[in-house]
């Protein structure tokens, strides 16, 4: 009897296992055969059907037999001598325990592989797409800016494990934006910080969770299915364009509301009034409509735009504008939101329209020109000062800093990324259209939470003017919110309280909190006492003991209270964003 073991020599464990597995003893000549050395025999063994990344293929007097058939067939052939021989012939000799088995020692040599930067068999040339690098590159300044915009916040220096963490990641990746391993660890950290920080109600936050989870579903079915590193990265895309296109759907839909139209008190106008002068001085009421209903047409013509692929490039270049154009105003810190928004516009290239961009000579002119001291010099005094900028706050005058980049950016979009035909790269696996017809779907229903009457923050500001809890709606298709849910049917009015950094100042008495979320905050914090008004009752200093049954009756799990939170509620009407 003779036997041949085919196997993954770069992979350790393979390596390991064939070498303990004792059979010269019962099958006489055993032949090791490391598939990475033998292309012809990789190529056979492939046109035969078998899946080398599925694991070893076992030939024994010529019948051949791979995965979970291979390991089982020479779990019976090997001897007892040994507790490794004993232990696999007491486990893989029974064949449906190895069928069950299998598929997790498969995907963990998958992850060491991953781990130790090697390719799978069948990744031809384990190289990065254009696309996995252009993202990697601005998420992880979108990364290096949330961490500045984070700790700036009062009481968060220097901030935990997690935020340096996402720091260093971040600054590693900037380093190399091709490594798929330095992205899978900023993720990681991203995921952590997102899960320890929340809740949280800025813009960001839930447009990042999304894409992580849409990260994460494609990573563990590339592990799953021990399919090409870089398919973790190409069937992520879809889920990252859903994210935004829902992003711009309630960017609209939630503005549908009279406080937005309204110029005397839309947020629109006071994001105008913050822009960088000199755009800030043009003013007037036709500016002031023009800031609010062009919001509606801007983002209207992003979407059809983004999903025509004629014009998707104009999509593209227009929505890094719009986003770069509100990184301008000192309303708020948008330089972190309008990064990461960029990242996830980039996505909509595919991977032959990058390719191309690189092969021009506005590239290589760019390339060779980037390369010159002078110019690195000039890069490096526009992100120190970009940098500065940042930590006096003022974003508006770093996103300035940024601008050439931007710049360059849709210049190239615009003259080499235009829609190719016959670009077969424009086609998506299977498995590339559930993972963003889910996150898409996710998302969706994120925004639509206000109507069903659930949580408002990370739904709802998008410094819409919207105001839709205790009953009362300002917006114009939903007068009357279907309300499934009842959690913003009760608003408590503060009227005193202990402790400010937990309650509302009393100054604010226009300014309220959603039941659940006092009772939210009230089991959090024993100590406190606070006085407030509910439904025409008043409630006179009360803390959780006072209202231990409702906080028994309507709270959830902590955990799921951290993604389950509510906005103070704006209770004159209408509320002026200015």
């Amino acid at each position: 009897m003779a036997a041949k073991i085919y196997y993954d020599g770069e992979c350790p464990f393979c390596t390991s296992y064939v070498g303990l597995v004792h059979l010269r003893e019962a099958v006489g000549q055993v032949d090791l055969i490391n598939l990475r050395e033998h292309v012809a025999m990789r190529e056979e063994l492939t046109q035969e059907g078998y899946d080398l990344d599925q694991g070893m293929v076992v030939d024994i007097d010529g019948k051949r037999v791979g995965g979970a058939e291979a390991t089982h067939l020479l779990a019976t052939l090997s001897t007892s001598s040994g507790w490794f021989n004993r232990l696999n012939r007491a486990i893989f000799s029974v064949r449906w325990l190895s069928a069950f088995i299998y598929p997790f020692l498969r995907s963990g040599r998958w992850f060491t592989l991953f781990l130790m930067g090697r390719r799978t068999i069948n990744d031809a040339d384990g190289r990065a797409e254009e696309r996995q690098k252009i993202f990697g590159l601005i998420f992880a300044l979108f990364s290096v800016f949330h961490v500045i915009i984070f700790l700036l916040e009062p009481g968060r220096w220097p901030g935990g494990p997690d935020i340096i963490a996402i720091f260093i990641a971040a600054l590693l990746l900037l380093s190399r934006p091709s490594s798929a391993r330095l992205l899978f660890v900023l993720v990681l950290f991203s995921t952590i910080s997102t899960v320890l920080q929340a809740p949280s109600q800025s813009n960001h936050t839930m447009l990042r969770t999304m894409m992580l989870i849409g990260y994460w579903l494609s990573f563990l079915y590339a592990m799953i299915a021990s399919r090409p590193v870089g398919d973790i990265f190409a069937n992520f895309t879809l889920a990252g364009r859903g994210a935004l296109l829902v992003m711009y759907f309630f960017g609209i839909f939630h503005k549908l509301n009279t406080g937005f139209l309204d110029p005397e008190y839309s947020c629109a106008i006071a994001l105008w009034d913050k822009m960088l002068p000199p755009i800030s001085w043009v003013q007037s009421v036709y500016i002031d409509y023009a800031a609010i209903y062009g919001t509606f047409v801007a983002e209207g013509l992003l979407v059809l735009a983004l999903l025509n692929p004629k014009t998707r490039h104009i999509g593209m270049i227009g929505g890094i504008l719009f986003h770069t154009l509100l990184a301008l105003s000192s309303y708020s810190a948008y330089i972190g939101f309008t990064t990461l928004a960029i990242s996830l516009h980039m996505l909509f290239l595919s991977r032959q329209q990058l390719d191309n961009i690189n092969m021009t000579k506005d590239m290589a002119w760019l390339e060779e020109r980037a390369g010159q001291w002078t110019n690195k010099l000039a890069l490096l005094i526009l992100l120190v000062v970009g940098v500065f900028c940042m930590l006096l706050r003022r974003y508006d005058l770093a996103s300035l800093c940024f601008l050439p980049a931007v710049f360059v950016v849709c210049f190239l979009i615009f003259r080499h990324g235009r829609a190719i035909d016959g670009d077969r790269t424009l086609v998506h696996s299977k498995v590339a259209y559930l993972i963003g017809a889910f996150i898409t779907v996710l998302y969706f229903a994120n925004g639509a939470m206000p109507y069903a009457g659930l949580k408002t923050a990370q739904a709802v500001n998008m410094f819409a003017n919207l105001r839709i809890e205790g009953g009362v709606s300002n917006h114009i298709v939903f007068s009357e919110p279907p309300s499934l849910f009842g959690y913003l049917d009760d608003v408590a009015s503060i009227t005193a309280e202990g402790t400010t950094e937990v309650m509302l100042p009393n100054d604010k008495p226009e300014v309220g909190v959603v039941y659940y979320d006092l009772l939210a905050r009230l089991a959090d914090n024993p100590d406190l006492r606070v006085s407030f008004t509910m439904n025409g009752q008043t409630y006179e200093d009360v803390s959780s003991t006072d209202l231990q049954a409702d906080i028994d009756a309507r709270l959830h799990h902590p955990f799921i209270r951290k993604f389950f939170n509510f906005r103070t509620v704006k209770l004159s009407e209408p509320w002026s964003c200015r």
